[in-house]
């Protein structure tokens, strides 16, 4: 629970900050302290015009603010501040539009790894998170990183093309200065989205990840961000304090409030309040507005929309200012728009205009930027359409060319390639894979020798879903695994001889004259891919550079259609093959079905479900930025293709069924 201060010291905090300089800031640590003492990220941003980038901070006034880094988001909490401990200063020069920080890290060892080996979470690193453009509305985050002696560059910006850093050892540990140019111009009294990260991690493999603001996945959340105000070198401070009423919730969810500065449309702050919904904020005395905005959550696998608030004025002093009122926030409720029949069955001109008002719903309601839809009715396309964005900044709109990341949709996709093998022989479903080729890495588990392509087909590989190791024997029980599908495709590779896309092209493309189906990266791609995103903000994550057959598939709606009718009209795989195919090998429940009384579960790659309307075949594909899912109907030859580029798309994608065939049910 966060310690907040009471009245009279926080009179103390403010009168120690009046008319003082904050470059030159001379008081005790103690009252230092107190400026940080709030749980809340905000940093003041003085001016500096000498700085050297070199990793020495002995031009950084040692009087100047340290703000801690101590959220321990990932990992575990240090031990003790030898252990691992982290904190920064920080200044601007108006003439430069450029930003400094200065850091300093305690750490105990340093781990390295080879750069081939280089990953976010298996040595020490740092990363810098900006949202330059600071938007109320939402704009992109960069975030900067080096593991190890890798630069990377993610988000709004790909390249260190901005921002340089330079570092120096130390006897405890390290010091780090950054230096960020702006593109627009620094104005006193605007504000900045910023954080900051320190990674350690130990040579007994414990893992620590600390961050200034709160939370995780900040690229895709800039409320996640803490906030740099920068400010003269005399500044007064006041103390916002308030309260959230969360009473109108059932669930306990993090709620951010907005507080913005009247007479500055530049300065304003943002921030996650404490479990009792208290916040105290302390911000350069003015006249303020503060809000609850509208934000979308997700609680048991469903998103909701929290209701905004209507903004209260108030004027803050150095003294504080006059209480205001417990902002009562509350969740939207749902669009209740599923019709009682589904729309394929008597499906005309009318049922267009009506799915165009369902899709349109969705869009609005969860913030979900871009999507491709193609609904099959007697085994053929009767519509075809694309809504929204290919990425919500530069709102340039989704068509027909446009790809989306079709995630785990990829599986049953290859798992047609491996079938077609099989008919022929090449692979033996039922021979174990490590004799075909070893995975050297899982040595230490035996039992993964047992491991065949069936088994992997199934989901009864004994791996887990990403990770080098068995957490199950072979066949033992369903363990939905990406990683399984990963080695299947090496074998396949080593079997065949060939490059996997070639394979691919050889086996399904050509032969059933597909098309917009791609798995790597290519300058094609780049021109017609679209942007992920979460919380409605683009992702940045780019496209993976080679296939992978449990994830890497770039399609579109229309397109996709055509490997649903491949399978519905049973080309290309023996009668015999296509029985084991479309047959329930391992029993798996869905949480967003509601047919408890009725089986489903894994074929071979591929998910069936039994319904009143017959057996479907069916996948899902969740890369955490998209969302997409393709159902067909079997006896009826009716069916969905959604894909979506957001992590909201799954409100879409999950009710479906419903919308399109099953109609409206009564428990959801």
């Amino acid at each position: 629970m966060k310690k907040h201060l009471n009245q009279s010291q926080c009179h103390v905090f403010v009168y120690a900050l009046l008319t003082i300089s904050l470059l030159n800031f001379s008081c005790q640590n103690s009252k230092q302290d107190k400026l940080v003492s709030s749980e809340d990220a905000i940093a003041y941003a003085i001016p500096m015009q000498n700085f050297n980038l070199d990793g020495d901070l002995s031009e950084w006034p040692s009087t100047m603010i340290q703000y801690p880094i101590k959220n321990a988001e990932l990992g575990e909490k240090p031990a003790g501040e030898e252990d691992f401990h982290g904190n920064f200063r920080i200044a601007y020069n108006p003439d430069q539009n450029e930003v400094y920080i200065a850091m300093e890290i305690s750490d105990e060892s340093t781990v390295m790894v080879p750069p081939e080996d280089s990953f976010w979470d298996n040595q020490d690193g740092l990363e810098l998170y900006v949202n330059e453009k600071s938007l109320k509305t939402g704009s992109p985050v960069t975030q900067y990183s080096e593991y190890g002696d890798q630069r990377n560059a993610y988000g709004a910006r790909t390249a260190w093309d901005k921002v340089e850093m330079a570092k120096k050892k130390t006897d405890k540990g390290k010091t780090i200065e950054w230096k960020l140019k702006l593109d627009g111009k620094i104005e006193e009294g605007s504000s900045l989205g910023m954080d900051l990260v320190a990674i350690d991690k130990d040579e007994d493999e414990s893992f620590t990840w600390l961050s200034w603001g709160r939370g995780t996945q900040k690229v895709a959340n800039p409320d996640r961000l803490g906030n740099v105000i920068f400010i003269a070198d005399n500044v007064d401070i006041g103390m916002v304090e308030g309260k959230i009423d969360t009473s109108q919730l059932q669930e306990p969810i993090p709620i951010s409030i907005r507080i913005s500065n009247v007479d500055n449309e530049k300065m304003w702050v943002q921030t996650v309040v404490d479990t009792t919904g208290n916040f105290t904020v302390p911000l350069p005395v003015g006249n303020y507005q503060i809000e609850v905005p509208t934000k979308i959550f997700e609680l048991d696998y469903r998103f909701y929309r929290l209701a905004p608030t209507n903004p209260v004025a108030f004027t803050l002093s150095a003294e504080g200012h006059e209480p205001i009122p417990a902002l009562e926030v509350k969740m939207l409720s749902e669009p209740d728009i599923i019709p009682a029949n589904g729309l394929l069955h008597d499906f005309n001109e009318e049922s267009k205009k009506h799915v165009d008002q369902i899709i349109a719903a969705y869009q609005e309601h969860y913030n979900i930027p871009g999507i491709s839809l193609a609904l099959i009715k007697d085994g053929k396309v009767v519509y075809h359409k694309t809504y929204g964005v290919k990425n919500s900044t530069t709102k340039v709109p989704v068509d027909e060319k446009t790809l989306f990341e079709a995630a785990s949709i990829t599986k049953p996709v290859f798992a047609f390639v491996v079938l077609r093998l099989a008919d022929r022989n090449i692979i033996d479903l039922d021979k174990p894979l490590h004799e075909y080729l070893p995975f050297e890495q899982l040595d230490a588990y035996p039992e993964y020798k047992k491991m065949t392509a069936r088994h992997v087909l199934i989901h009864r590989s004994g791996l887990p879903n990403w990770g080098i190791e068995m957490i199950n024997t072979p066949g033992e029980k369903y363990g939905y695994s990406g990683e399984g599908f990963e080695y299947l495709k090496r074998v396949v590779v080593k079997i065949t001889g060939k490059p996997i896309e070639q394979i691919l092209e050889e086996e399904l493309i050509g032969p059933n004259e597909l098309y917009h189906m791609e798995f790597s990266d290519s300058e094609a791609l780049r021109e017609v891919v679209s942007e992920g995103h979460v919380g409605n903000q683009p992702t940045g994550w780019g496209i993976p550079q080679q296939a992978g057959m449990a994830f890497s598939m770039h399609t579109e709606a229309k397109a996709f259609a055509g490997y649903a009718l491949t399978i519905l009209e049973r080309r290309g795989l023996k009668p015999n093959t296509y029985s084991e195919f479309l047959e329930i090998h391992t029993e798996s429940k869905q949480e967003f079905w509601n047919h408890p009384d009725k089986a489903e579960g894994a074929g071979l790659g591929i998910f069936i479900r039994k319904t009143d309307y017959g057996d479907t075949f069916y996948h899902g594909g969740n890369n955490g930025d998209f969302k997409c899912q393709f159902e067909v109907y079997d006896k009826l030859k009716m069916g969905y293709i959604i894909y979506t580029n957001s992590d909201t798309g799954s409100e879409l994608t999950m009710d479906a069924w419903q919308i399109f065939v099953e109609g409206k049910q009564l428990e959801r």
